[in-house]
């Protein structure tokens, strides 16, 4: 039996044009010593007879569709089904630059002492006039590399060691704000953690996104996870609604009532292009390194 080098997991649920996109798109990229395996949360939109018959063709290795208690719990189940010695978060409407998440697997095959590594990445609202918002993490990771200071990032394409679960634990599915515990938990605990200074993923942000449905929720998470890990007590009440309105005002949610999901399917394959000329532009232009201890 081959050895398995990378699982690639895909969490879906009722988002299926945005899925059939970005799981075509993966299974283009996927190389023949990786896998790629997708739970759906019991659908209703036809997602999970789709996800089925892809398993039929042999154009994903494993999948599982019923109702589950979030993306965390579904990430949990795949992590269990996983065969590679690496494992990798990618979503059903994001954008990913596969060129960058095989660097960072390459990396981590020469230097089995490192438990994962992370990339930077970048932001979409539904603007199609403006570019990508670029996410740097550098800074943080030095800091936390001189003082070992917990930092939070987003987990999309992070590159991990399945043998190294047993210390990174699993994501945790009290949270919505997922990437922010499982980041925050390992960069305070004994994970060796590396940096690559590409981007990897754009985030996009739709009207089905966690961080717009759960927004309140969210908010009341960072406070805690900031309090628990940094010690950082909750901004004062006009910082705390200037920083909502900027957020909304970044992801395009300030005008959510004209951001249904059929405009935001229009203006899908716009900022998706957006989205892939600025990962080519930025991995070109910028110095591209792995910063580690």
């Amino acid at each position: 039996m081959k050895e398995i080098s990378l699982s690639y997991l895909m969490v879906t649920k009722n988002k299926l044009p945005y899925f059939k996109e970005s799981i075509q798109k993966l299974i283009k990229e996927k190389k023949e010593d990786e896998e790629i395996l997708v739970a759906d949360g019991g659908s209703s939109d036809g997602t999970g007879k789709f996800l089925f018959d892809l398993k039929e063709r042999g154009m994903i290795d494993y999948c599982v569709s019923e109702p589950d208690f979030g993306e965390a719990h579904a990430l949990n189940k795949l992590s269990f089904a996983a065969k590679g010695k690496l494992i990798t978060i990618v979503t059903d409407d994001d954008v990913f630059h596969y060129p960058t998440i095989r660097a960072m697997k390459e990396f981590m095959r020469k230097h089995p002492e490192i438990d994962m590594v992370g990339p930077n990445g970048g932001f979409k609202n539904s603007d199609t006039t403006k570019s990508v918002r670029p996410f740097y993490y550098e800074d943080n990771y030095r800091e936390w590399q001189k003082n070992h200071t917990p930092f939070a990032f987003c987990c999309l394409a992070l590159v991990y060691r399945r043998s190294s679960l047993s210390l990174l634990g699993l994501w945790n599915p009290a949270f919505k704000k997922l990437d922010a515990e499982f980041s925050l938990r390992n960069t305070s605990g004994k994970a060796n953690v590396a940096w690559y200074t590409g981007h990897a993923y754009v985030n996009i942000s739709t009207p089905q996104s966690t961080s717009l449905v759960y927004m309140k929720r969210i908010k009341d998470e960072t406070d805690f996870l900031d309090k628990f890990y940094l010690g950082k007590n909750p901004d004062p009440f006009v910082i705390e609604k200037f920083k909502v309105l900027r957020n909304k005002l970044r992801s395009g949610s300030f005008f959510k009532q004209k951001q249904s999901p059929i405009a935001m399917e229009e203006k899908r394959p716009k900022l998706v292009t957006i989205a892939e000329e600025w990962l080519e532009k930025i991995n070109k232009e910028k110095k591209l390194e792995f910063i580690q201890n």
